[in-house]
């Protein structure tokens, strides 16, 4: 029970981090990650709508994700420190 309790904190806290570094990351990259993976759009619907060609848009997913990634990252190091004090 303990297990699973601790489990849903950390689920919590890594959901958090990964909310609070897609909020920081430039419009653009939010709406490429909401289509995706929100709204389950496929490329070539994404490409449609931002006006892009639809092989550019798994270019600018995976910089969205590497991106938010590098912030999620630097939110668990930042907030690693202030745990240790």
């Amino acid at each position: 029970m303990k297990n699973e309790s601790e489990a849903r904190l950390i689920r919590q806290e890594e959901l958090e981090l990964l909310n609070d570094a897609i909020s920081r990351l430039p419009q653009g990259q939010k709406d490429l990650l909401y289509f995706k993976y929100m709204l389950e759009m496929s490329d070539q619907d994404i490409a449609e709508i931002l006006g892009i060609a639809p092989n550019s848009v798994r270019q600018y997913l995976t910089r969205a994700r590497r991106n938010a990634r590098k912030l999620m990252e630097r939110g668990m190091r930042d907030y690693a420190e202030e745990q240790c004090g």
